[in-house]
């Protein structure tokens, strides 16, 4: 056999990959059995043996091209299938008492706000930070001794200062410690779902004017009056 058209030829398959692909493909590997076939030595043919394996190979990496394409088809449709149970599960949300993972609170005029956390263990001390849509701080207040699992905390709406803060958004921090000792802590948003909002980026709800991610409900339950 030729082994100087094989290479040549290999050459010219990896060049015409390019960057695009380190490895033979279906049709590079086939052109390469050909040129085997066809540069053998007459007087040395290839062994029927090794002709029949490599014929083998070339099946296997048919297959596999096969079922790799099968699995991306089916990846596919799975992604199609998750947005859109996930789209019609947050249709019925509407209207539907929602718990959900949030930092941001709204605060209305003349009115005070619940801040809902959990801790995981039990704290001697929790600290509140209240900062608004800018980012600046507003309010810092600390509580003692917070057992662990779900509490509120009250924000009367006004500033360390004492001033009656706008109406609007607000975030709010929790640092929760125990001599010292950081507890892990969680804060929620609750209320109705009054609209939801699809985009590029997911799907969201709607809950006393807090936008909230659908991934990021906890517990959902029947409409409640507020």
């Amino acid at each position: 056999m030729n082994v100087d058209s094989v290479n040549s030829l290999s050459a010219f398959a990896n060049a015409q990959g390019g960057s695009k692909k380190s490895e033979l493909g279906q049709q590079e590997f086939l052109q390469l059995l050909v040129a085997q076939m066809r540069n053998q030595d007459p007087i040395n043919p290839m062994d029927g043996a090794q002709f029949a394996s490599q014929l083998a190979q070339f099946n296997s990496v048919e297959q596999l091209i096969s079922v790799n394409g099968g699995l991306k088809n089916l990846q596919s449709s799975q992604q199609m299938m998750s947005a859109s149970l996930t789209n019609s599960m947050a249709a019925s949300l509407t209207g539907k008492h929602v718990k959900a993972l949030s930092n941001e609170i709204h605060l209305a005029s003349g009115e005070s706000t619940n801040v809902q956390y959990k801790l995981n263990n039990s704290a001697t001390e929790v600290e509140f930070i209240i900062r608004s849509e800018s980012g600046s701080e507003v309010r810092r207040e600390t509580v003692q001794g917070i057992a662990s699992g779900e509490s509120t905390w009250v924000w009367d709406g006004k500033s360390s200062n004492g001033d009656r803060m706008a109406d609007g958004n607000y975030t709010v921090e929790v640092r929760a410690t125990t001599d010292g000792t950081p507890v892990d802590s969680l804060v929620y948003v609750e209320g109705n779902v009054d609209k939801v909002r699809y985009s590029g980026n997911g799907v969201f709800l709607s809950l006393n004017n807090v936008q909230v991610a659908i991934g990021d409900v906890e517990e959902v339950g029947p409409g409640k009056e507020e």
